[in-house]
C-alpha cells in the first residue's frame, strides 16, 4: 500500500486490478478520517461492504470509532448512483450537496468520496460522462474531494479519454509506477 493522496478535489483512478485499486483508495480514505473528513466509499461491482471493512481495518486502526462517530459510510454503488435502478446526474449532484450540508453540520472538515464508475458502460454511459464533467463545478463549489475509479479492463479508448478529459487530474499505474495525468493528454489523443 502507497500513501497518496490525489493532489486535486476531481480525480480519476483506472486501475487493472484490485490490488491496484486498493493501493490508491485505502491510504485515501485513511487520510479522510484522519483529517476529520467524512468519507463515503461507493464500492465497485466486485466488491462487497464486509471485505471493504478488511481491507481499510489495517490502516485505519480506529476504524470502529470512525463508524460510531458517523464519519464513514461504505456503500454498495447501487444504493448512491441509482434510484429505483435509474441513474440521473442532477439527483447524484444533489445528494453530494446534501451530505456535505450534513457532514459540515455534525462537525467534519468536508467530504471525502471514491465512487467507481465502471457499472455505467452501456446504456447510462453518455449520462455518467456528463456527470463527471458537471460534477466539477459541484466540487469547486463545495468542500468535497473525489476520486472516480474505473476498471481498465472493461473499458475502450473511447471510454477512457472520455473520463481522463473530465477530470483535473488522473492516476495510472505504468511500468510500476503510479502517474499522475493531466486532462490535456486525453483530449490531444486521436482516437477515429
Amino acid at each position: 500500500m502507497i500513501n497518496y493522496t490525489p493532489p486535486t478535489q476531481h480525480t480519476s483512478l483506472f486501475y487493472n486490478s484490485e490490488e491496484e485499486y486498493l493501493d490508491i483508495i485505502v491510504p485515501y480514505l485513511k487520510t479522510g478520517l484522519e483529517n476529520s473528513e467524512f468519507c463515503l466509499w461507493n464500492l465497485p461491482e466486485t466488491l462487497e461492504v464486509k471485505d471493504a471493512h478488511e481491507y481499510l481495518r489495517p490502516a485505519a486502526k480506529d476504524l470502529d470509532v470512525y463508524i460510531e462517530k458517523g464519519q464513514l459510510s461504505i456503500r454498495d454503488y447501487r444504493s448512491f448512483y441509482l434510484r429505483n435502478g435509474v441513474f440521473s446526474a442532477q439527483k447524484v449532484m444533489e445528494s453530494f450537496a446534501e451530505l456535505e450540508k450534513s457532514a459540515l453540520g455534525k462537525g467534519f472538515n468536508g467530504i471525502r468520496a471514491t465512487g467507481d464508475g465502471s457499472w455505467a458502460l452501456g446504456k447510462d454511459w453518455p449520462d455518467l460522462v456528463m456527470y463527471e464533467k458537471e460534477i466539477n463545478r459541484v466540487i469547486d463549489l463545495h468542500k468535497i474531494r473525489a476520486v472516480c475509479s474505473y476498471y481498465i479492463a472493461k473499458l475502450q479508448l473511447k471510454n477512457i479519454c472520455d473520463i481522463g478529459a473530465n477530470h483535473q487530474s488522473s492516476l495510472v499505474k505504468q511500468m510500476g509506477n503510479w502517474n499522475r495525468l493531466d486532462p490535456s493528454v486525453f483530449t490531444r489523443v486521436s482516437i477515429y
